[in-house]
């Protein structure tokens, strides 16, 4: 099958709109999960944030390590089963949590969830072996742009319709909504034929531990994991955090969505702004630059928010801040990387991540109960932004 411009358009749009409807579900529910743990049963506080840094953490300790199995599957049956198998998974899975009864039992779907989703990274395997090579990072910029749209997204729809339909409806329309993008893949999505799924899987025959020793791929892999925790530390107690401000609980989940919303579109509409600044400044300065301003203004969050206006205030300018430094990752891995190999490089960004997302909830519902909720922002802020200062000084010293 020759690879058109038209059947790459097909394929590109159909997995942006899966991965952003998706997203955009599995994020509506996400910082709703301390409410719903309160609808099961759950009511002593310390209890409350334990279990939500534990479901906030699971599907994403069980995709560390189902996703190599389903890589390596996916080069014996093609990537196009896994994004859809990816999908149906999460419809499965959300309809599961809908009708749980107890935290047992969300717990178990959610470890499930992570074992058999995975969209991200099968929808970037995919969509780097279907695109020309001098195409692959427009794609993939498209790609991670439609994931950023349902990340923001998700949050202020799944507020405002848990308000109105309830949590447990609120699962089942993501679920629906999951399904109907699994049966659009499958419907969509063309892939190559198995002969010259070889021939590409034959060129890039260069093992991982032959990517991983280039100067410095580690190191960023490991701040890009660190970027994740400091993201992640505070969504599963957001809800609390923005019940503590005295927000009618009728309106918690609407409040909270907006809260999200306030630091996603700003990120959204800057992102390119950052990329800009990386050619200008090089990409290396601007990294460490949106490190420290990110860790910074996350922490800002924590420590100076004392009314919710002050807090949706904060949050935009946390956006702004933390919106350059995936992008400017992914690029500077991407660049080091040979052109047949970067979809396997970005692969180890989106591991990288997952890592974070599986520490960010733990170490968040830790501190949330030591430490109280205000210090899953400034804690995991300063220490994002110590890193941003390290990584300039080492910088600093190659360059003497």
């Amino acid at each position: 099958m020759t690879r058109t411009p038209v059947q790459e358009r097909m394929n590109l749009a159909a997995i942006c709109v899966a991965q952003f409807l998706t997203l955009a579900g599995m994020t509506a529910v996400l910082p709703l999960l301390p409410l719903y743990l309160q609808q099961i049963g759950i009511t002593d506080r310390d209890a409350l944030r334990y279990w939500t840094g534990i479901l906030g953490s699971a599907p994403f300790a069980v995709a560390v390590f189902s996703t190599p199995f389903w890589g390596a599957l996916a080069d014996r049956v093609g990537h196009k089963p896994m994004v859809v198998r990816s999908v149906l998974g999460i419809a499965v899975t959300v309809f599961g949590m809908g009708v749980a009864g107890s935290p047992f039992a969300l717990l178990g779907w959610r470890a499930v969830q992570g074992a058999v989703s995975g969209v991200f990274p099968a929808a970037v395997a995919l969509v780097s072996s279907l695109t020309p090579a001098e195409r692959v990072g427009q794609a993939l910029a498209i790609l991670q742009s439609a994931r950023a749209a349902g990340g923001l997204s998700g949050p202020l729809i799944g507020g405002f319709l848990a308000d109105r339909v309830g949590i447990r409806g609120l699962f089942f329309g993501v679920g629906a909504i999951a399904a109907a993008s699994a049966l659009a893949c499958a419907l969509v999505l063309r892939e190559p034929p198995e002969a010259e799924r070889h021939r590409v899987a034959s060129e890039a025959a260069v093992g991982w531990r032959d990517l991983l020793a280039g100067r410095g791929m580690l190191g960023m892999l490991a701040l890009v994991a660190a970027y994740q925790v400091t993201a992640m530390a505070s969504w599963p107690t957001l809800a609390l955090y923005v019940e503590s401000f005295g927000v009618e609980r009728a309106a918690v989940a609407t409040t909270t969505g907006l809260v999200i919303f306030a630091a996603g579109l700003p990120a959204l509409l800057t992102a390119t702004l950052w990329a800009r600044l990386g050619v200008r400044f090089g990409v290396d300065n601007v990294l460490a630059a949106s490190l420290v301003a990110g860790g910074a203004a996350n922490a800002a969050v924590g420590l100076l928010a004392r009314r919710i206006d002050v807090l949706i205030a904060l949050r935009t300018i946390a956006g702004v801040s933390m919106s350059g430094f995936i992008p400017l990752a992914f690029q500077w891995t991407g660049a080091r990387a040979p052109a047949h190999a970067r979809g396997r490089v970005a692969g180890f960004g989106s591991t990288a991540m997952m890592a974070g997302n599986v520490v960010g909830p733990l170490l968040g519902g830790w501190i949330a109960v030591h430490l109280g909720l205000a210090a899953t922002f400034w804690l995991p802020g300063l220490a994002l932004s110590a890193a941003g200062v390290g990584f300039g000084v080492l910088l600093w010293g190659r360059r003497r």
